[in-house]
Formats: C-alpha cells, structure tokens, sequence
C-alpha cells in the first residue's frame, strides 16, 4: 500500500459521508451524556453500542472495498451482533491501563502500554471483523496467522494505533466536546487504515483464520442456533416500530437460506409465541400456514390453525388459503374446524 492510500484510509472519517455523519450524531450524544446525571448515565448506555458497532463497521466495510452502511436504530441494541461489541471491553481495559500507567510510572508508562496495545489490538480486531468470534479474535494462532498474510504492512496499524492514542491523550487539553470529536475522529481513522491494510488480501472471505477442526454436530446446532437468535432479534426491532411486515421478511428470507425450512418455520413460530404480544406470532403463523399448504402439509398446517385459534378465535389463514386449509380440515374429518373457516 502506497503512502497516498495510506494517507486517504486515515482521513476516511472525513471524507466519506456516511462516515462522518453517523460519527457527528454519536459525538453529540456521546458529549450530551457527558454531562452526568441520570439521563446522562442513560443516554451513555445506550450510545457506547452503537460506537463500538460503528467501527466494527468501518472496519468491515474497508477490508471488503466498499461503503459503510449508514447505522440504524438497531445500533443502539446491546442484544444481537453480540461479536461487534466485543471491542467494547478491550478497548476499556485498555484505556484503564493507559490512565493506569500514566499515574504511576509517567509519559513513558503510558507510551509503554500504547506500544502494547498497539502491537496486539489491531490484529484482533481484524480478525474479529473475519471471524465474527470474540474467542478466535484473542486466538494466538489465529492473530499470527493474519500478520503473516499481511507482513507487508500491517505493522502500519499498530504505528498509528500508537500515535492515535498519543494524539488522543493530547486532545485532553482540549474543550471537553472538541477533544471527544478528535477522540471519535482518531478512533475511526484507526479502524478505517485497518480494514484498509487488510483489503488487499482478500482475508474477508478467509472466514477460517485459525486451522481447526471439524465441528461436530452439536457445535453445527449451536451456530445455527445464534444465527436464528440474531436474525428473530432484529426481526423483532423492525416489528417493534411497527414494521411488521419488514421483520417477516427478514424472517423468511432466513428461512429460505436453511438447509431444513421445515424446522427453521417451526422454530421461528415457537420463538414468536414466547414473546409477550401474540399478535406478531398469530399474522406470521399466516406465511406460516400458507407454506405448509403450498408444500402439501395439510395435518401440520390445521395443527398450527388450532393452535393459533386457542389463542385467538378469530385467528384465519390467508383468504387465498381458506379453499385448501377448508379441503385440509374436511379430508382430515375436522368438519368443525371446517365449518368456522367456511364462516369467513
């Protein structure tokens, strides 16, 4: 990497819209609930999210050659994506120990501890955006293996992690609020030459960075089970601000990208049914339906109808599955349940 690219990764923060922006808005709330309080105490934890998940971002979108995304309300979530807010603790811990060592042993302390973070965080940071695994992000093998790939230049990272985080002590002269906008301006200018220094590698689509073995089956179970976890986590933000129809879809699409959908519909429905307001599940128990009877599955579709009108007697599938769902209940001799849905 030329020194023009490396100079144009780290002034990202300021040149790219969907950047800046979204770290504007955050400087302000961030500089807002600095001003202590109750609603500061709160309006501070629900912005460091979104913070840490901007840079991981950042990150993200620099090893892949494109555009940041600009953040949404789901940012401010603490549930869901659990692995891009796992910068959260590493970069506190670190902060602690600089302000740690600079009260005990002086400038030299804190350049020390800088000289260290600086050795280790950006490569498990660069590998926490590959992997989306906090644990691989601290794996020994798994950072080595990335600063062989990148010998070349990512030492660049750690050089400006360092000056980053001596400009950012000096910024503690500064306004309160204008030493926090070069805070969060230094902090994604670190996270964007990061990505940056990785993209030439093609290491985004090296999604196993450690040499590991093969999971088993109960792992395979796991994983899959974290990604329906995200995926009903986010569904239920768009569902929440009354986007019901937006966390379906999301719901579905997942859905269609599993290998058994069979299951995937089944476990996605039991979830919904947990939730304190039924009304979610009840209309996606209407795709529901209408899927089963698509593919056929008469008896599985007027168990989930039952089901559905044991919490709600009014509850109907879709008008265009009334005719198969009537036929289903008829063929199935539930001439009762045929009868209430001749009704509507």
């Amino acid at each position: 990497m030329n020194p023009s690219k490396i100079l144009k990764a780290v002034a990202y923060p300021l040149t790219q819209s969907s950047v800046l922006i979204p770290v504007l808005v955050l400087w302000l709330l961030m500089s807002f609930a600095r001003w202590g309080g109750v609603v500061g105490m709160f309006l501070m934890f629900l912005t460091i999210p979104a913070v840490f998940r901007h840079q991981m971002i950042i990150l993200e979108a620099r090893a892949s050659d494109r555009v940041p995304p600009i953040p949404d309300t789901d940012f401010f979530r603490w549930f869901g994506n659990a692995w891009s807010l796992f910068p959260v603790p590493l970069v506190l811990l670190t902060g602690w120990a600089v302000i740690g060592a600079g009260e005990n042993f002086g400038a030299g302390g804190r350049i020390a501890v800088l000289a260290a973070a600086g050795a280790f965080l950006p490569a498990s940071f660069a590998v926490l955006a590959i992997t989306h695994s906090p644990l691989q992000s601290l794996n020994p093998l798994a950072i080595l293996r990335l600063l062989r790939e990148c010998n070349d230049t990512f030492w660049i990272a750690s050089v400006y992690m360092v000056l980053a985080g001596c400009l950012i002590i000096m910024t503690e002269a500064l306004p309160d609020m204008l030493a926090n906008l070069a805070t969060m301006l230094l902090i994604s200018s670190v996270f964007s030459l990061i990505g940056s220094l990785i993209e030439p590698y093609g290491l985004m689509d090296d999604v196993s960075i450690p040499d590991s073995l093969q999971p088993d089956e109960k792992q395979v179970e796991g994983d899959l089970e974290k990604q329906r976890v995200d995926v009903l986590s986010h569904a239920y933000g768009f569902m929440s601000r009354g986007n019901r129809e937006g966390g379906f879809k999301h719901v579905t699409e997942r859905i269609a990208a599993e290998p058994d959908t069979v299951a995937a519909w089944a476990w996605f429905f039991d979830q919904m049914l947990r939730w304190e307001q039924k009304q979610h599940a009840l209309f996606f128990a209407q795709h529901y339906v209408h899927d089963m009877l698509l593919h056929g599955e008469k008896i599985p579709a007027l168990k989930v109808i039952l089901r559905c009108r044991l919490i709600d007697e009014q509850f109907k599938p879709f008008r265009e599955d009334l005719p198969a769902a009537i036929e289903a209940a008829e063929s199935s001799g539930n001439i009762e349940l045929a009868a209430v849905l001749k009704r509507f």
